[in-house]
C-alpha cells in the first residue's frame, strides 16, 4: 500500500490532464485526497472539505495547486545550488508522521542543515497539524524552548 502514496506527483505533472479531469469535480477530488491521505478519514469535516475545495475551484486555484508539483524539479535544483554555497545554520525541525509518505523527515533534511531535530508524530497521516494538533504544538514548543532548559 505504501507504494501508491505519492502517485499524485506524477499525475499532477501531466500537462493539461489534471485540469481536464478535475475541473468541475474539485470537491470530489479534494474530499477523496484529504480522506485517503489522513490516517483517520474523519479528520476533515464537510465544512473544511468545502473550504478547501472552494479554494481549488476558485479562479487560478487548480493551476496554483498543481504548480507546487510542476515546479518541484526546479525548486530542487535551486535548493541543491544553495546547498553548494552553504548549509542552513539555524536549528531545523522535521516533523514526520507515523503513517505519512515520508517515515522520517530528519534524514532527508540533515544534509541541508547544521542542526536537525526530527520528531515522528504517532497516529497521523499526511496532514499532521490537522490530525494531531496537540502533538505538533508540543513538538514545536519543545523545539523552540530547547535552549531555555
Amino acid at each position: 500500500m505504501a507504494r501508491w502514496k505519492t502517485w499524485h506527483f506524477a499525475f499532477h505533472l501531466v500537462p493539461e490532464l489534471p485540469e481536464t479531469l478535475l475541473a468541475g469535480r474539485e470537491r470530489e477530488y479534494v474530499s477523496w485526497f484529504l480522506k485517503v491521505k489522513a490516517l483517520d478519514p474523519g479528520t476533515f469535516d464537510n465544512a473544511e472539505l468545502d473550504y478547501y475545495a472552494a479554494a481549488v475551484a476558485a479562479d487560478g486555484g487548480l493551476r496554483a495547486s498543481l504548480a507546487y508539483y510542476r515546479d518541484a524539479a526546479e525548486s530542487a535544483r535551486k535548493n541543491h545550488q544553495a546547498l553548494e554555497r552553504r548549509r542552513l545554520t539555524v536549528p531545523v525541525l522535521g516533523i514526520s508522521s507515523s503513517h505519512g509518505s515520508v517515515p522520517d523527515m530528519a534524514p532527508s533534511i540533515r544534509p541541508w542543515t547544521e542542526n536537525t531535530t526530527g520528531v515522528v508524530v504517532p497516529d497521523a497521516g499526511h496532514f499532521i497539524p490537522d490530525e494531531q494538533p496537540e502533538a505538533v504544538a508540543a513538538a514545536l514548543t519543545d523545539f523552540i524552548t530547547a535552549d531555555d532548559r
